[in-house]
């Protein structure tokens, strides 16, 4: 759902959104009526339904399983470990429109992300500022989505970080988990439009880890925030561990345009 980085996308209520004319925007729904209505007439400039609290709603799962309209869906899991189950409904919605699931890394986060790869729903992972479980879990999951041969959906960020070591453009974690205020306008994080370069800028002079890190540029601080005290070591050991599936897919295709000629 990444969109260019020149773009300007508005996250709005669903009540901010009725009659907005400022151009692409997300609407927020957290409601059976709200979702009713935006499936059922999404203005042009409607890129995706955010859903929040709705998972539990088998009816309102019925619902986006029909209808006309095929605005794309992202369905918000507040703590993945407990609801992971109900990912099961949204099995028919996914055949008739593009379904992806959004959920932080909290501890307990893999089944969710497992469960979800199975059932082929993409995944965007909030990591924040990992604990030692949750980094635990996260190198576990890099580690089935680079590895596991069921997994055919992106599992972001780790799709996008993946993609950009290989040399496609992806632009910063940031971008590529829509948290940019440059490209991704969302009202609740209160950030300015130039959040992520003066808050780069700033770790830098205060000599922050981020100063001499070799993943500066596609990271941007983003583990440095809201604490920039926070230690990178095991992140680092993350990507660490992603630019070596990249390396090695290099290789891969290496050997077999070698091997073809």
């Amino acid at each position: 759902m990444l969109q260019e980085p020149d773009a300007s996308l508005a996250f709005l209520t669903s009540a901010e959104a009725e009659g907005h004319l400022g151009g692409s925007c997300v609407v927020i729904v957290r409601t059976r009526g709200e979702f009713a209505r935006w499936l059922r007439e999404p203005a042009p400039g409607v890129e995706w339904l955010q859903v929040e609290g709705l998972l539990p709603d088998q009816e309102a799962w019925a619902m986006a399983a029909q209808g006309t309209s095929k605005v794309p869906l992202d369905v918000i899991l507040t703590d993945p470990a407990t609801e992971f189950s109900g990912l099961y409904r949204l099995v028919d919605a996914r055949i008739v429109r593009s379904v992806r699931v959004t959920m932080p890394a909290a501890p307990g986060f893999l089944k969710a992300v497992r469960l979800a790869a199975s059932l082929q729903l993409p995944v965007r992972l909030l990591p924040g500022q990992p604990s030692a479980e949750a980094l635990a879990e996260l190198t576990e999951a890099a580690h089935f989505y680079l590895h596991d041969p069921m997994v055919e959906t992106p599992v972001e960020f780790f799709h996008s970080l993946l993609a950009g070591l290989r040399g496609t453009e992806t632009g910063t974690l940031w971008t590529m988990l829509e948290e940019d205020p440059l490209v991704f306008a969302r009202a609740e994080a209160q950030r300015p439009r130039d959040f992520v370069e003066t808050h780069l800028a700033r770790l830098i002079e205060q000599g922050a880890e981020c100063a001499a890190c070799r993943w500066q540029k596609v990271c941007a601080g983003y583990f440095k925030w809201p604490d920039p005290a926070y230690t990178c070591a095991g992140v680092k050991q993350l990507f660490a561990s992603i630019e070596s599936a990249a390396d090695e897919i290099g290789r891969d295709l290496a050997s077999r345009e070698s091997g073809a000629s």
